[in-house]
């Protein structure tokens, strides 16, 4: 052990009890700063004062020897004189932490059978109502008056000086006695080895409760000055990090995951005061020690482990940085401190040999007497010592072995060990494999059962550090950033969420285009512009980069616009259009979209002339390869042909949340640079014109979608458009012949060196990473657009021009700033190296580049994309695979935002194993045989494509082990077998066996659903919503997407909305038809529902009929179930008469479709309808993007349910038991549920909205409405 100088020696002979030992320090120093608080604090003969005078009043109660006296006290100065004067009394003192739970503190109190409790004035009435009747509570009021001049009560060192609840096996805490002796052995070691003294300052930051906080608050018994921290500073690291500047802590001690988050904080660097961390309570890795000695190499590391029953700290080992550790692993326990030995025996209580793993058993000064009012478990766990039979030794439960240096190694605990497929695992090994992971902030790992086999199965729970592992959409990110296990963005993808959809192309006019069958040269060159990330083409050189950057200037003939034929048009609008191919699931494009999600929408507007197409404003339908009229043009675009570009807002919600406007420009500019690369050889150029916001209206979009912009196509010649781009190049280490790595500024076609730095692997998204390591290079593009709405346009026109290089060169985005103050770790890098060496920020892209071959630029598959088939969670189990044995690979790798803790910081494993995350982690199901043709004959495809034996019918291919690629190959072995022609995305429609082995026994796709997909997939139970009256869910989803759950939400359409549809009759014949809906998506409660206004009675209705069946329903939530009040006279003469001359059913009727009940439009309407016909023209005038029949059928709904009302006798009959809220909107009727108290024994939920009933699902009005739901929900 080694050992540091102190200047104030101690009589430690003379010294075996507490108040023995601050006598000592009160007489060497009396006048020195003992305790601090705030502004306030006590020297040593102020502290021993305070406490005798306390000790007299004790005594005056009764306290004596071996006596319980609580502490219910803040951190504060009365902490310190609480604890200090129980100790003269010659009592115990037995800490009760406010923070406690109620239930435990009474526990504490009545198990330890304490009948005097030393508080603070303001929690004595809290206090009084846990302690039993008769407790005497003591608060500084009551203990002023007592004088100090009685002689000290004589302690024994065999008292009893604290009583430490810890957890028990029972699931009851036990009170670990601990004796004078014990602790002062234990504060006169940490005084020997220069741990603490004078020359110390102790922040006391650990819950009193927590046998680690004793040291810290008996720190002046060996001469150190505490410093007491704020109610849970333990919590809050950048508060922590401001009490050690404040008042210049050098003593600290942390459990390793607070450590981390005092790191993370990027502040600790400013306590440079610090002298000594100890980190104790859970294994310490060498990486975190590592990281702690490059933050901060000033400050000595200890180590220290020690059960509570062994008084806090039984082993230490000081680190040391220059000759410890190969940075994998944890760090040793050390070796036995002061009075203590240590023991490792095998289960015959032998001694194991140097490395052999044996429990670890401790003896000496230190142990406790024993566990309080606990004989049988003392007597389980305070054996006889084998060695010598007057001596006992604590057995710990802990797994060690011996180092060869005599410092003990802790190897995980005898209860932690599971067998899993016939081997013994150590969870606590995984787990610390697992944070050896440089994407890892924590970790654990918990058993659950496998239905499949019945036996156990490993989950690892990890949580990611940000600034190694960056995750798209940081701090809001959804679990698809985390995990792809979901397939959320490929279903995506496969969706074409970017097209317009069907009723909004419905009764217009379509213009099918020539040239659909693309050439060989399109088709080339389409699927050679990839996303790059492999690179197995030679090495790159410094000539092939400046070759790659240089502006390449394509000169052609000049044409006017009227000399472009509609064949032409039709060959230079094929390059917008989907590629496919037989070896990709998703289509390919010839030029790159974020996500692939491909959700920036092309028009094409001419005055006339142009191509031989009539004036007007057409979409461009790239998978149809065909113009859709949309409107007639705008003035004065004569002789003009102009692009638009429309940013589809739903295309990109499901998949990311942050960073839209930009993702969606980036991709418009890509859209330009592939038109620049096109019309020369037509004989045109393009450039753009302007930002109108005029133009959204003449596309007739959804409110919420993105005009990004108007350009203009005309003949070529003249002043080109510039390129309003810096870039800026960084070579990686050694991967560029003649070119050292750094940050290389491009300026007139020559490299300019600026700085040594680089953007790094941990500045791209942690997926990316593995990209960063086989790049050679990375270039950034900074914008410099003269006009706002250009800047990230032309940084994609950029990128699109960069791809497109000749040159064997693939490159990959990697990070872009941000316009709403979220921008990607690369592009904050890159802000602070340019900021560093003097250069101009801007609006950034970020790419990865490397020399490609000639087989990748042919190549038609999905190679490229294999990437991104895996999240982290994936790609830390496969490093795992890497470096674990078989038997310790996790079967699951599951990524949470955070893991719980306890409130000392560990990792609260208890917690974790009963969280939903875990508890569904388990996605395999019981083993059930294939019995049909088809399905025997997949089981053997999928088992050789999944490398797996004894497939069931009931397993899902994605839940199995499969991805995008294989389940390509999966069905193109299907359709070559059957001769069918299933689609490549069969498998992400049917991934259970048995459902897809009946798609291929029919061949045809299963009717599709009455749900609409309003919000994402998601890892909980998915969230069922009906809309208003007609039944149409649209106006739902800005709500769902605000509610922001990790959870699906379907809004359930009504039937009827749909061609072909009849509404249903009654409110009970809606509700089953929908159930019916519902159980093709979830078959078995709990079932969470929702409804909107007239919606809220179905739901009611529905929540009914699934408790009838015995189905749980978790919550119901009504939401605005009330009708929006109309004022017109002689109303009651109508009643809920759904007649067109009934003013009121009008009104509201006028409503479904323009979401108010008040304005000129509704006089209007009023005034022009009298019966459906005139009604479904106003609102086709009115709304012209609705289809027609659509209208109709929405107003033939509404006419046959507004008069849908429960009688009294309907309502007593239906009895829930679901937990109902009511969100009730300003202005509204009293809805169904508030004219009868019959229906459920407790009384709804209520919260009354400021939003009225239509803007509760706009703006303002949906955030305030989400945030209720957020809090009934507990979300």
């Amino acid at each position: 052990m080694k050992t540091a100088p102190h200047r104030a020696p101690i009589d430690h002979t003379a010294t075996g009890c507490l108040p023995g030992l601050l006598k000592q320090q009160v007489e060497a120093q009396p006048d020195a700063i003992a305790v601090v608080c705030g502004d306030r604090c006590l020297t040593y003969r102020e502290l021993a004062d305070s406490a005798r005078r306390l000790a007299v009043f004790l005594g005056q109660l009764g306290a004596g020897l071996e006596a319980s006296v609580g502490v219910f006290v803040e951190p504060s100065l009365e902490l310190m004189v609480g604890v200090w004067g129980i100790l003269f009394a010659g009592a115990a003192y037995l800490p009760l932490s406010p923070e406690y739970p109620e239930e435990r503190l009474r526990y504490m109190i009545d198990d330890s059978q304490t009948r005097i409790i030393v508080t603070q004035g303001h929690l004595a009435t809290q206090l009084a109502e846990l302690a039993p009747a008769g407790t005497r509570i003591v608060t500084p009021a009551d203990v002023r008056s007592c004088c100090t001049t009685l002689a000290p009560v004589p302690v024994r060192s065999d008292a009893l000086a604290y009583v430490i609840y810890t957890s028990g096996s029972t699931g009851r805490p036990k009170g670990v006695m601990i004796e004078h002796r014990s602790i002062a052995s234990q504060m006169r070691s940490m005084h020997v080895y220069g741990y603490l003294g004078q020359d110390n300052t102790v922040l006391q930051k650990t819950p009193m409760s927590f046998d680690a906080a004793q040291w810290e608050i008996l720190a002046p018994a060996v001469g150190g000055r505490v410093v007491m921290g704020a109610q849970g500073i333990y919590r809050d690291p950048r508060a922590l990090v401001a009490a050690v500047v404040r008042h210049q802590v050098t003593t600290l001690q942390c459990v390793p995951t607070l450590l981390q988050a005092l790191l993370d904080t990027e502040e600790f660097g400013r306590c440079t005061s610090l002298r000594r961390v100890f980190s104790g309570g859970e294994a310490l890795s060498w990486r975190l020690a590592h990281a702690l000695s490059d933050e901060l190499p000033w400050v000595s590391l200890v180590n220290l482990y020690g059960p509570t029953e062994a008084t806090i700290n039984a082993t230490a080992y000081p680190i040391d940085r220059d000759a410890d550790g190969d940075g994998t692993g944890s760090v040793p326990i050390g070796a036995p401190v002061g009075d203590t030995q240590c023991f490792i025996l095998d289960a015959n209580l032998a001694p194991v040999g140097i490395e052999e793993t044996g429990e670890l058993y401790i003896g000496g000064t230190q142990l406790a007497r024993g566990y309080l009012n606990q004989p049988q478990q003392t007597q389980e766990r305070f054996i006889i010592s084998p060695f010598a039979s007057t001596e006992r030794l604590y057995r710990t439960g802990d797994l060690a072995y011996w180092c060869p240096d005599g410092t003990i190694q802790f190897a995980g605990r005898v209860d932690n060990q599971v067998k899993v497929r016939g081997c013994r695992v150590e969870l606590d090994e995984v787990a610390l494999a697992i944070e050896e992971h440089t994407w890892v902030r924590r970790a654990a790992v918990v058993v659950t059962d496998n239905h499949r086999t019945g036996s156990a199965s490993l989950v690892a729970c990890v949580e990611l550090n940000p600034k190694e592992a960056a995750l798209m959409d940081q701090g809001n990110h959804g679990a698809h950033h985390q995990s792809k296990a979901s397939r959320l963005q490929v279903r995506a993808q496969l969706s074409n969420p970017g097209l317009r959809r069907r009723e909004q192309l419905a009764d217009r006019t379509v213009l099918e285009l020539p040239g659909g069958q693309e050439t060989s040269r399109q088709r080339r060159e389409v699927f050679a512009r990839k996303t790059y990330r492999f690179y197995d083409g030679a090495p790159v050189t410094r000539s092939a980069l400046l070759a790659l950057l240089a502006e390449r200037v394509v000169c052609g003939r000049s044409r006017g616009l009227d000399e472009l034929t509609f064949a032409e048009l039709g060959a230079l609008l094929r390059w917008f259009g989907a590629f496919h191919s037989d070896q990709r699931l998703l289509p390919k494009y010839a030029y790159a979209s974020p996500g692939a999600l491909y959700a920036t929408q092309l028009y094409l507007e001419t005055g006339g002339g142009a191509a031989g197409l009539e004036a007007g404003t057409y979409y461009y339908h790239p998978v149809e390869h065909a113009l859709v009229r949309i409107g007639p043009p705008s003035r004065g675009s004569e002789g003009l042909l102009l692009v638009h570009f429309l940013g589809c807002r739903r295309a990109i919600e499901p998949v990311y949340r942050n960073n839209i406007q930009e993702v969606l420009e980036i991709e418009a500019g890509h859209m330009v640079g592939l038109f620049e690369q096109v019309l020369p050889e037509y004989g045109l150029a393009i450039e753009p014109l302007a930002l109108d916001g005029s133009v959204k209206a003449l596309l007739d979009v959804a409110d919420e979608d993105h005009y990004l912009g108007t350009f203009t196509i005309h003949p070529a010649g003249g002043e080109p458009w510039p390129d309003s781009t810096d870039l800026y190049v960084q070579p990686h280490p050694g991967r560029v012949e003649d070119l050292p790595a750094g940050q290389y500024h491009y300026v007139d076609g020559e490299l300019a060196r600026i700085s040594d730095e680089l953007v790094l692997p941990k500045h791209v998204i942690a997926i990316n990473q593995q990209v960063y390591r086989r790049a050679s290079f990375g270039i950034t593009a900074v914008s410099r657009a003269d006009q706002p709405w250009l800047e990230y346009v032309v940084l994609g026109r950029k990128l699109h021009h960069l791809q497109r290089n000749g040159l064997h060169l693939g490159l990959m985005s990697s990070g872009y700033s941000s316009k709403t103050g979220h921008p990607l770790p690369a592009a904050q890098r890159i802000d602070d190296i340019l900021s560093s060496c003097g250069m101009p920020v801007g609006a950034s892209y970020f790419f990865l580049g490397g020399a490609v071959s000639d087989e990748q630029l042919r190549s038609e598959d999905m190679r490229e994309d294999t990437v991104h088939m895996k999240g982290p969670a994936e790609i830390i189990k496969d490093d795992l695979i890497r470096i674990l044995p078989d038997y310790m690979v996790p079967d699951r790798v599951l990524v949470l935002d955070r893991l719980p803790l306890t409130a000392n910081g560990k990792v609260d494993v208890k917690a974790l194993t009963a969280s939903g995350q875990v508890r569904s982690a388990d996605r395999t199901t019981p083993y059930v045989a294939p019995v049909t043709r088809h399905e025997k004959w997949l089981a053997g495809a999928w088992g050789r494509a999944l490398k797996y034996d004894n497939v069931s019918i009931e397993d899902d291919f994605f839940a199995c082990g499969g991805d995008s690629l294989t389940a390509v190959e999966l069905v193109l072995t299907i359709n070559r077998r059957f001769g069918t022609r299933l689609p490549l995305q069969v498998v992400f429609e049917h991934p259970r066996l048995a459902d897809l082995a009946a798609r291929i026994a029919d061949c045809t796709a299963r009717p599709s659903s009455r749900l609409v997909s309003l919000h994402g997939e998601g890892v909980g139970r998915p969230v069922f919503c009906w809309p208003g009256l007609g039944g149409y869910p649209m106006n739902l989803r800005l709500l769902a997407r605000q509610v922001g759950m990790d959870r699906a939400v379907h809004g359930i359409q009504a039937h009827g909305v749909n061609a072909g549809e009849e509404p249903y009759p009654t409110i009970r014949e809606m509700a089953a038809a929908d159930l019916a809906e519902i159980r093709r998506v979830q078959d078995v409660g709990p079932y969470t529902l929702w409804g909107y206004s007239f919606g809220a009675r179905v739901a009611f209705e529905a929540a009914w009929q699934l408790e009838q069946s015995g189905q749980l329903v978790d919550n119901l939530l009504l939401l605005c179930p009330g009708n929006p009040k109309v004022h017109y006279a002689n109303t009651h003469r109508y009643g809920r008469q759904a007649s067109y001359a009934n003013p009121a059913y009008l009104t509201i009727l006028f409503s479904v479709f323009a979401g108010c009940v008040a304005g000129p439009q509704l006089d209007r309407c009023l005034a022009a309808a009298s019966d459906e016909d005139s009604f479904v023209a106003f609102i086709h005038q009115l709304l012209p993007a609705l289809d027609e029949q659509l209208i109709r059928r929405i107003t033939r709904i509404v006419a046959r349910t507004y008069e849908f009302q429960y009688d009294g006798h309907e309502l007593a009959e239906r009895q829930l038991h679901v937990p109902v809220t009511v969100f009730n909107a300003t202005g509204d009727e009293g809805s169904f549920i508030e004219f009868w108290s019959g229906y459920r024994a407790a009384p709804p939920t209520v919260v009354n909205l400021d939003a009225d009933h239509y803007s509760a699902l706009r703006d303002a009005g949906v955030t305030e409405l989400a945030a209720a739901i957020h809090v009934s929900l507990g979300a």
